[in-house]
């Protein structure tokens, strides 16, 4: 294979993998050690890492959780990215504190890049960490382009780590912040690691505000935003239909939706109330 056939094959893996390409790929493509080793001396090629090659132009896609892309390229690297089942024998999550980080929840420290596995496997990479868990399709999202866990499987998992409560409230105050997270989800999902943090056993509200709470203080002005938000709320809960009504259209007229998707939400849980429960207009 000529140098221009070699770098267009090469190409087509970059593509859909962040400008990069594993020697097991190109090998199976054709493209020799050789011809790789030849590539990266010309320039054409940068070694990303063991057995990871990024090609001239993609520093920009692999610019961002870089290592990890690299990590997770190698765990599988004779199979394309875009091959890849999802929850399959050798596929791999970025879960644990490395979700979180590409999740960009909380302020966690991040030492490995964390993954979890269907079945026991090793990795050469000091840096990686491989976790053995069974997930559900559901308890994997994506972001940035790599598989990770959803952000509730992140927080379980974080838990159930020995998570300090600071951090774990951190990420749980901005995923509820950003809609990650619904409080009534969370709360039956966190019960079983009440205590271990000083809650009564299986009571996950009490965990909820402990976390919050701890959340709160390591981080002064977190929740000034929610309790804004929850105060409106209240306020708004007096108010008639058609004033409620009102409000959303003058919201939307000022483009605020958060405050759009509350007063929806208030409105349509009055709708589907019993006409004598609900309260009469002004």
């Amino acid at each position: 294979m000529d140098s221009r056939t070699a770098l267009v094959t090469l190409a087509r893996f970059a593509q859909g993998q962040w400008g990069m390409v594993t020697s097991a790929q190109a090998v199976t493509a054709g493209v020799s050690y050789m011809q790789l080793k030849r590539m990266a001396e010309a320039g054409l090629l940068e070694k990303a890492g063991q057995g990871v090659y990024l090609m001239i132009g993609g520093q920009a896609a692999a610019a961002r959780h870089r290592a990890v892309k690299v990590a997770w390229l190698r765990m599988d690297p004779g199979v394309p990215a875009w091959e890849r089942p999802l929850l399959g024998a050798n596929s791999a999550i970025v879960s644990h504190r490395s979700a979180a980080m590409l999740l960009h929840l909380g302020d966690l420290v991040v030492r490995d890049m964390e993954f979890t596995t269907q079945r026991r496997r090793t990795s050469r990479d000091q840096m990686v960490r491989l976790r053995v868990s069974t997930l559900a399709p559901y308890e994997v999202t994506w972001a940035d382009g790599l598989p990770v866990t959803t952000a509730l499987r992140t927080l379980t998992d974080l838990l159930a780590d020995g998570a300090e409560a600071g951090e774990a409230g951190g990420f749980l105050a901005e995923a509820l912040d950003r809609r990650m997270l619904r409080v009534e989800n969370v709360i039956p999902e966190l019960a079983r690691f009440a205590h271990r943090y000083g809650c009564p056993d299986g009571d996950g509200q009490a965990l909820v505000r402990a976390l919050i709470d701890q959340a709160a203080a390591t981080q002064p002005g977190l929740w000034d935003r929610e309790r804004a938000v929850s105060d409106l709320a209240r306020e708004l809960l007096r108010l008639s239909n058609d004033q409620l009504r009102s409000l959303r259209s003058l919201a939307g007229a000022a483009k605020e939706p958060a405050i759009v998707a509350l007063l929806s939400r208030l409105a349509s849980e009055r709708e589907e109330r019993p006409a004598g429960s609900q309260r009469a207009g002004r």
